[in-house]
């Protein structure tokens, strides 16, 4: 089984031609006839191979395995005149087949009449119909060449025609812009004069300007100076401080005498006077809880007793 391959294109101008066919067959008389009338200047490597017969298929594969390793031509040509069936059965082996299959070059085969048809046909890259037909297919015309020739050297003619039109037009225009050198220079040295004068008049306008600037801001300076308000500011600034120091005199003796009487109430309900009496403070020792009634406790329970100055940790004996 073959595996599937792209077929390879042919190359429009090949550099060199490789015909893998019988020396002194019918089929390269064909394609040399054929390049000699359509493009004599392709060269040509021929591979010598028997074309019928025992063997020739086998010959005929290592050469095309040969062209392709040895990689000289562009293109290759696999060839031979007509035949019976069995004359061109060479061209339906494997080996040829596989081959055709492997060669790195794009394969044409021109095998016997257009009527005739092999596996070989169907493995390369293109078939034609005859020799001749597959050396047409290769080579380019050389009329062809030569009317593409010679399209392409009149448009390059007029092109250079053009550009040559269109230099001479720019050289003209340049030459009515290209001024004396001495008439330059002269009219540079007059625009100097003219830039001179300009800076220096400049100079004293702004000169003028400035020194009026100054004048008129040194008179309206004179007439805002601030010493009078700061006189006036400092003076402002003496009675808010006495008035300040006033107010927070009354301020201070008003708070303190506030702050006197809520100490006495403080003093008056806070519990720490109450101890002071000789009362206690009596929690659980595990809860901290304060303990309003002998229900809350049982006996044995571990209590404390905050008194005006220190604690007492205690047990509880008995609950009444």
């Amino acid at each position: 089984m073959f595996a599937v391959s792209q077929k390879q294109a042919l190359p429009p101008h090949p550099a060199c031609l490789g015909v893998v066919t019988s020396p002194s067959g019918a089929a390269i008389h064909d394609i040399l006839t054929t390049l000699r009338r359509r493009y004599t200047a392709l060269p040509i490597i021929v591979y010598p191979v028997p074309v019928q017969g025992a063997g020739a298929a086998e010959q005929i594969a290592d050469a095309i395995r040969s062209a392709s390793r040895r990689n000289e031509c562009d293109v290759l040509i696999v060839a031979r005149g007509g035949g019976s069936l069995e004359d061109l059965w060479a061209f339906n082996e494997e080996a040829v087949a596989r081959a055709i299959h492997e060669c790195t070059i794009p394969v044409v085969t021109g095998i016997g009449h257009e009527v005739d048809f092999t596996i070989a046909d169907f493995v390369a890259d293109q078939r034609a119909a005859t020799p001749t037909a597959a050396a047409e297919l290769v080579s380019p015309d050389r009329d062809q060449l030569q009317q593409a020739t010679r399209r392409l050297f009149e448009r390059l003619q007029r092109a250079l025609t053009q550009r040559i039109i269109q230099q001479r037009q720019t050289l003209v225009w340049l030459e009515k812009r290209v001024q004396h050198p001495g008439r330059r220079l002269q009219q540079i040295a007059q625009r100097l004069d003219d830039l001179e004068l300009r800076m220096r008049n400049g100079h004293r306008n702004q000169w003028r300007h400035a020194d009026a600037r100054l004048a008129t801001m040194h008179e309206r300076l004179q007439r805002h100076s601030p010493v009078h308000r700061v006189a006036r500011t400092a003076t402002h600034c003496n009675e808010l401080e006495r008035r300040l120091q006033t107010a927070m005199t009354r301020y201070l003796k008003d708070h303190q005498a506030q702050l006197g009487s809520a100490g006495r109430a403080l003093d008056a309900v806070s519990p720490l006077a109450t101890l002071g009496r000789g009362y206690a403070i009596v929690t659980d020792s595990a809860s901290g809880e304060i303990l309003h009634s002998s229900a809350q406790v049982n006996q044995g329970d571990r209590i404390e007793a905050r008194l005006h100055e220190g604690r007492l940790r205690c047990r509880v004996d008995e609950v009444k």
